[in-house]
């Protein structure tokens, strides 16, 4: 399946420390809920194009937790 980001919030930094840029992105809950359960391991890609006009492309590994 996909989900669409959010329009906001988006921000440039280092979030991971490894003093590469990372841009981060947020997605509707819900919408990712209704793709995933507690316990799924999948590996994710992220696509998109900056406003600059320049295509970009991210793959991770992640696993789901139950909220609790």
């Amino acid at each position: 399946g996909a989900v669409s980001a959010e329009e906001f919030p988006t921000n440039i930094g280092d979030h991971d420390g490894d003093e590469i840029p990372d841009l981060m992105v947020k997605f509707d809950r819900g919408d990712v809920k209704a793709l995933l359960n507690p316990g799924d391991k999948v590996v994710i890609t992220v696509t998109g194009e900056l406003t600059s006009g320049i295509d970009f492309e991210g793959t991770d590994n992640i696993s789901v937790i139950d909220e609790g």
